[in-house]
């Protein structure tokens, strides 16, 4: 029965098997890595199968444990929020702290226009973005974790656990310095080649801006300078004879405080859509049904 599990050891496995280490595990619940095993072992013995095989300095689940996961992940999330739950919102009285995940890219383009709308209607909501641009953390893993009320994302997030909806999608341009030694106000496709580059090293998000969208095969392009930071990049562009290629919102944002010519880029590519993800735990929560309706109208 139920009754007979100790809810502390299901979210000791929580731990593990989202993080994938006793240790890291350990840090996270702030209890020590003994305890964290002792806990483990304490519910293989409830549960009467192995759960953990050792793999050389880590841990492997069994099928058993993956299995049981699937189902007390969701559970464990549910009781979260259900705790959490506040029945009344009110933007005009509400003191709530909102936390988006995301690359920072969205830091750029979304939080400082959502600020300022937001900034009468709703003058005591707090609002912060914190950035994910490595692959240490997935966006259903921070999710359900409740390190992030929502998510926006360059790709859809594939998990039971989260519903992902697509809100827009943006254009590709080309930026470059307004004093560019060899370019004017057009650019052909051999030009774009024939000169040296700038590149995005996000390892999540990257490749997938230039490659995953263009579906010819086109010349590789020369590149000299790189960053995780778009804007870094635009700024690199504006002061050297770099090519940079940004999404349009971001090139209209800053190429005039740059000094960028904004060029379409000479060739086919698709436009990066942006993804709005949340818990599904959390589907009625009013206030994140308010705050994606304020993300929408920004970026719309």
């Amino acid at each position: 029965m139920l009754r007979d599990y100790d809810l502390n050891l299901l979210t000791v496995f929580d731990a593990v098997m989202t993080l994938g280490s006793v240790n890291r595990s350990a840090e996270k619940l702030n209890m020590t890595s003994a305890a964290v095993s002792q806990n483990l072992t304490r519910l293989r013995e409830q549960v009467g199968e192995p759960l953990f095989v050792r793999q050389g300095r880590g841990l492997q689940p069994t099928q058993h444990a993956l299995n049981m996961h699937k189902h007390i992940s969701e559970g464990l999330s549910a009781i979260r929020f259900g705790l959490e739950a506040d029945a009344s919102f009110d933007p005009a009285t509400s003191t709530r702290e909102f936390i988006i995940g995301g690359q920072a890219y969205f830091d750029l383009v979304v939080l400082p226009q959502l600020l300022q709308k937001i900034s009468d209607i709703a003058p005591h909501i707090t609002v912060n973005l914190k950035s994910y641009e490595d692959d240490h953390f997935t966006p259903s893993q921070v999710l359900s974790e409740r390190e992030a009320d929502l998510f926006l994302a360059l790709l859809p997030i594939s998990h039971p656990s989260i519903i992902t909806t697509q809100i827009t999608e943006e254009a590709l341009v080309v930026v470059y310095s307004k004093n560019h030694p060899r370019l004017g106000n057009s650019l052909s496709f051999e030009q774009f080649f024939a000169e040296k580059h700038t590149a995005l090293t996000s390892r999540r998000f990257g490749n997938y801006l230039f490659s995953s969208l263009v579906d010819q095969a086109l010349p590789a392009r020369r590149i000299h300078y790189q960053s995780d930071s778009m804007l870094n990049l635009m700024a690199t562009a504006s002061v050297t004879d770099l090519l940079c290629f940004t999404p349009k919102r971001l090139a209209d944002m800053w190429a005039e405080k740059l000094g960028l010519s904004i060029q379409p880029l000479p060739f086919d590519i698709r436009a990066v859509p942006t993804f709005i993800c949340w818990h599904k735990a959390k589907q009625q929560d009013k206030g994140l049904i308010w705050l994606r309706e304020q993300i929408e109208a920004v970026l719309c």
